[in-house]
């Protein structure tokens, strides 16, 4: 794909290629989206600060918990931009002539600071070598552009669907058009992706809650457990418990890295459909605010709306394919 350095193009070029993870991305390309995400996150910072003082005046009143919902839908978003974001990355390490596996390396040296501290060395340690990683990767991510060979995105935009393909099809078309709101998705192709994204989900959400167990027992069971000792709680706990931590963030890091290839395969079968795909963001906002309500009121036929909702989309994902006029 053709490079684009100015902010918008940027912005475009980093959410259709989510799942090129084999291109390259100028030092501009990178830039501009550390400054969007900035403004971003500066606009949801802006947004949490005017929702405390109506918790604090009432934190069940209505107002309340609507500023609570626009917050929490606010920081929602970056929640879909660890794929995008990991894949930029990369393309930038790549674009520098740099090893993305240095990206790997830089990730593991930052951590090796705070097992050291856990296991009995001074706790600076934990600081130094997240610090010595960041300035790394800074380096890396500031270099200029170097020529090389650049692999072609294989993903095409306004790409229709694929009827009848199987699991492994799928899987690779949800990564690789993970960022891609311009084509279309089969019935196929998004059920096997949600039975992929399953597979993955829910035994990890079951080690983490039997993992999240063991710690608050081993950690009650040693010594008498004092919640407000955290010196205490880490050096009972033991480098094991640190690194069950470590995993339990990277298995959130993980999920996050489904996010958007979710969003998208579910715009795409709207739109495949033949329904506008607006109305799968419609659906989840609505739903939000009211969970929000029913949350403030405790209102059953709030609460069955909101089943309703989730019913109509089901229906919808689960239509067949609307073929064009000029595929007949």
């Amino acid at each position: 794909m053709k490079r684009e350095n100015d902010f918008g193009p940027a912005i475009k070029d980093f959410f259709f290629r989510a799942g090129d993870f084999k291109g390259v991305s100028s030092r501009p390309q990178y830039w501009w989206l550390f400054l969007a995400q900035f403004l971003l996150g500066l606009a949801a910072g802006v947004l949490f600060g005017i929702a405390i003082p109506f918790s604090l005046m009432d934190s069940h009143s209505l107002g309340s918990n609507i500023m609570f919902t626009l917050t929490t839908l606010a920081f929602s978003i970056f929640g879909y931009l660890g794929y995008p974001q990991l894949s930029l990355t990369i393309r930038r390490y790549r674009d520098a002539k740099v090893s993305p596996w240095w990206y790997l390396g830089i990730i593991i040296i930052s951590f090796i600071g705070p097992l050291l501290a856990v296991s009995g060395m001074s706790w600076w340690l934990a600081l130094l070598f997240p610090l010595i990683g960041g300035i790394a990767n800074l380096v890396i991510l500031l270099l200029p552009s170097r020529e090389q060979k650049v692999v072609p995105f294989p993903a095409q935009p306004n790409t229709r669907g694929t009827i009848g393909v199987g699991f492994g099809t799928a899987v690779k078309d949800f990564f690789i058009r993970g960022g891609d709101f311009t084509g279309e998705s089969s019935r196929s192709q998004y059920w096997w992706s949600i039975l992929f994204g399953m597979i993955i989900i829910i035994p990890t959400f079951l080690f983490m809650i039997f993992s999240i167990i063991s710690i608050i027992i081993g950690g009650a069971a040693i010594s008498g457990f004092n919640s407000q000792n955290i010196d205490h709680l880490v050096n009972s706990l033991g480098t094991g418990a640190i690194i069950i931590v470590f995993i339990l963030f990277a298995i959130i890091y993980a999920w996050s890295m489904l996010a958007l290839p979710a969003l998208t395969v579910g715009w795409r079968r709207f739109k495949d459909a033949g329904v506008s795909p607006w109305w799968l963001i419609a659906f989840n906002v609505v739903s939000a605010f009211l969970s929000t309500l029913d949350r403030n009121a405790g209102n059953v036929p709030l609460s069955l709306i909101a089943l309703l909702l989730i019913i109509v989309q089901i229906v919808i994902l689960a239509l067949p394919t609307k073929f064009r006029d000029d595929e007949a």
